[in-house]
């Protein structure tokens, strides 16, 4: 009997640490930085106009996009046919490298890769760095001889370029833009553990960037977020009620974290149960709490007016907390629905509607 007893204890000391370590890989998916693109796309064939595409999950996204690989970038169109495991999309544009067959690529909701604002977009700009409490972080700042300021913050494991979509907006407003980096980002400092707080820290680098817009003329600015940065910027607002933050602007964000977290495992297969060790691992790893972290749950601290953008079509970010966020804010909150585009592809679905919604939001309010 006791042997028995002590077999089933070792059993549950291992069913334990196979549960543990489970748990940890998967925060590790959470918390952890990767840099470098990945490319699941293989071009089949290109004749000019057209441009097959084999793999990937959201080839046929409705939109206008990006395609971009290792040495260069096409602009595409429209979806012209959908064939067994195939897209075929119209090309509007090669404008560098070339694309053929057995090239790997990425379909690009930012359009235009990696590049910097002046040559994808013709916007003037200069690289400047703001000093946060771990360094100095780079960033862009594009010209403008308006008083207030953007601040654009990008989404997990990505880079100021994902703000050159709108830059065009602000741009022609007067309206000048600092795209920054934030802790654990490529080329940036990082945080003392290495690790991605969810916004539970990476607001500092906001702050740091407000500091900077009013040090430079800046009397007021609007938070601009996509995705992880739309958890960013919610953040600093909470911790920040004395700066003159006029707005908030979040395409496809992050209010609630746990709610991706679940997604994410459903989609790969992970039970439920798991996905939640892995955020009581992620907060005893990091020191954060979901709660705290959950915007919808704070809404009512929210003072600034703001606009989000979210589109139904979203795998990476399920759109519930932001809709919910606009039923209980009404009075601040303007919702702009997209269908099809998918994670922070609501620009790609509708440029001229998304960028009215932004021009309206940013001149209407006093």
């Amino acid at each position: 009997m006791k042997r028995i007893a002590w077999v089933a204890g070792v059993l549950a000391l291992l069913s334990l640490a196979g549960v543990g370590g489970a748990g940890w890989y998967y925060s590790g998916m959470v918390i952890d930085p990767s840099h470098g693109d990945s490319y699941p796309l293989e071009v089949v064939s290109y004749d000019g106009s057209q441009v097959t595409l084999r793999g990937g999950g959201d080839t046929d996204a409705t939109g206008t996009f990006g395609l971009t690989w290792a040495s260069g970038n096409a602009l595409l169109g429209d979806v012209v046919a959908r064939g067994p495991g195939t897209v075929t999309r119209k090309v509007d544009a090669v404008r560098r490298g070339t694309l053929e067959p057995g090239v790997r690529a990425y379909l690009d909701r930012w359009m235009w890769g990696h590049e910097d604002p002046r040559s994808a977009v013709g916007v003037p700009y200069r690289a400047v760095r703001i000093r946060s409490e771990l360094g100095d972080f780079p960033a862009w700042r594009t010209e403008g001889d308006g008083s207030t300021w953007v601040i654009a913050v990008h989404g997990r494991n990505a880079n100021p370029a994902e703000a050159l979509r709108v830059l065009p907006v602000f741009h022609r407003l007067g309206m000048p833009v600092l795209s920054i980096t934030y802790r654990n980002d490529e080329g940036a400092p990082a945080g003392p553990d290495g690790r991605f707080h969810l916004g539970a820290t990476e607001w500092k680098e906001v702050a740091a960037a407000i500091a900077y817009a009013r040090a430079s003329g800046a009397t007021g600015v609007y938070l601009y977020g996509w995705s992880m940065g739309g958890a960013i910027v919610p953040m600093a607002a909470r911790m920040l009620p004395d700066e003159p933050i006029k707005g908030l602007i979040l395409d496809s964000p992050v209010l609630d974290w746990r709610a991706p977290i679940e997604l994410g495992a459903r989609q790969k297969g992970v039970p439920a149960w798991l996905a939640s060790v892995g955020m009581f691992v992620v907060e005893r790893r990091t020191g954060l709490s979901f709660a705290e972290l959950d915007h919808v749950a704070h809404a009512k601290e929210f003072t600034a007016p703001v606009l989000m953008f979210v589109d139904a079509g979203d795998q990476t970010v399920p759109v519930g907390p932001a809709v919910e966020f606009a039923r209980l804010r009404p009075d601040i909150t303007r919702l702009f629905r997209t269908s099809g585009a998918g994670h922070t592809g609501s620009w790609n679905a509708s440029p001229t509607a998304y960028e009215k919604a932004l021009t309206d939001f940013v001149t209407r309010l006093p």
